[in-house]
């Protein structure tokens, strides 16, 4: 029987390096989980160099906000931007960010990197190919080319959900989805904010045509927003990105602070998905010409963000989800805040629409029933909220406003067996999962609150 040999030890990530300059003078700083390196003098010079070491990873995090909040405050300027690649061709490069999605243009870029010896080109076609093994092994063998600081990121520093979980997913030879997680109190946190790990992510090659991106927990979910990330992405534009999804699985949906995101849109132009799953958010002027789908999912929508939703330039949507949610958890807006998304004429595209878990859902009924936008969907969403029998009357008083729709959905409301039942028939489908009894009016709820 042959012998097992034991797998050698995985590498240690590199340590990450920041570069500040002022005037004629530089500032380094070089850090891994247990230590960190200072390097300083004039420009050209080797500069002098002091070290510290650390016991917890955490206290190595601080210490380097600390240093470069001071170093900021001095008027170093942080000398950000994506490296080079060893070899570029910026038509085709062109041509990928154009359409990040096709794979063609990547398999194109792939031949001419191969000719020019470049490891990537090989990556590329291993990955088009579907061959995962052996990209496997040509990603560990040149590590230093296609990870360099984003080595010590590789899993998800939440968690919770699986400690293991992968924060980059490859595709064609770069970083095709990131997921940032970041939560003080989880054991694999060691101090890292997600910022730490979105900024090289941004800056590295193997991050340019980065099209899927997860952000979950920031630090103190409940007391940390992601100001500090949407302010990343507003200095360094994604302008391939068509995903982007806010909150994922979050646990204890209103205690998840995300702060004001509308400086994000500029810089995501050419977004076409957004998923958005927290407790308290902002959204700006949301102007984004080729969004197909969006969701807000909250137990407490405010009525600034009801406002921007119901006012957004968003021409080819397809499908709008909004959670409203209770005003025990954040909810200020209300019913004309719904009503004021039904009145859109300018939704052309329109297919599936779901104003849901609201306190108020029974009293929007009749305002569906005269929408324009809703002759036009072949989904109404009106499920998660207070729906009672005493509603069944009044949506088959308009049953005819309904009967176009191939999908009703009342699930997870408080609609007894005896009214679900009644109202069979007035869609091609009717959803009614997990409904409750309607039981004592004191203790109804939404599906989605805290």
């Amino acid at each position: 029987m042959a012998k097992k040999t034991k797998e050698p030890a995985a590498p240690k990530p590199p340590p990450e390096v920041r570069y500040f300059e002022q005037g004629d003078r530089f500032w380094e700083l070089t850090f891994a989980d247990l230590w960190l390196q200072t390097r300083h003098g004039k420009l050209g010079s080797p500069g002098q160099i002091k070290r510290k070491d650390f016991k917890a990873g955490y206290e190595v995090t601080y210490e380097t906000r600390k240093l470069v909040a001071a170093k900021t405050k001095d008027g170093y300027v942080e000398k950000v931007g994506t490296p080079p690649a060893a070899n570029t061709n910026p038509a085709l490069e062109k041509a990928i960010a154009a359409d990040p999605t096709d794979e063609a243009g990547y398999l194109v870029y792939a031949d001419w990197l191969q000719a020019q010896g470049d490891p990537r080109g090989e990556l590329i076609a291993l990955q088009t190919a579907g061959k995962p093994k052996p990209a496997a092994k040509l990603l560990a063998r040149h590590a230093d080319s296609f990870l360099g600081p984003l080595a010590a990121h590789q899993t998800c520093h939440d968690g919770f959900h699986d400690t293991k979980q992968a924060a980059w997913t490859w595709k064609h030879g770069f970083i095709h989805a990131a997921r940032l997680a970041h939560n003080q109190y989880a054991d694999s946190w060691k101090g890292r904010l997600a910022t730490d790990v979105l900024l090289p992510l941004l800056r590295h090659p193997s991050g340019r045509f980065l099209v899927e991106l997860t952000i979950n927990e920031n630090d103190d979910p409940s007391e940390d927003t992601l100001d500090d990330l949407v302010a990343v992405i507003a200095k360094h534009p994604i302008p391939t990105l068509r995903k982007l999804r806010i909150g994922d699985d979050v646990s204890q949906i209103s205690w998840y602070r995300v702060g004001n995101l509308g400086k994000l849109w500029a810089a995501l132009p050419g977004l076409v998905d957004l998923e958005i799953e927290a407790g308290q958010f902002e959204l700006g002027t949301l102007a984004l010409p080729h969004l197909r789908r969006a969701v807000f999912r909250t137990g407490g929508l405010s009525k600034t963000a009801a406002k921007s939703i119901a006012a957004a330039s968003w021409p080819a949507l397809e499908h709008l989800e909004v959670y409203f949610g209770d005003p025990q958890y954040g909810c200020t807006a209300t019913s004309k805040d719904a009503i004021a998304i039904l009145g859109r004429t300018d939704l052309k595209q329109l297919r599936y629409l779901g104003l849901k878990n609201a306190m108020f859902q029974g009293d929007l009924i009749p305002h569906f029933a005269a929408s324009k936008l809703v002759r036009q969907l072949h989904t109404l969403d009106m499920s998660s909220g207070i729906l009672l029998d005493e509603h069944v009357d009044t949506l088959l008083a308009h049953k005819a406003a309904f009967a176009h729709l191939k999908v009703l959905d009342v699930s997870h409301s408080w609609l007894t067996k005896a009214g679900r039942k009644r109202l069979q028939g007035i869609a091609g489908t009717l959803l009614t999962e997990g409904c409750w009894d309607e039981g004592d009016s004191e203790y109804r709820f939404v599906h989605i609150g805290e």
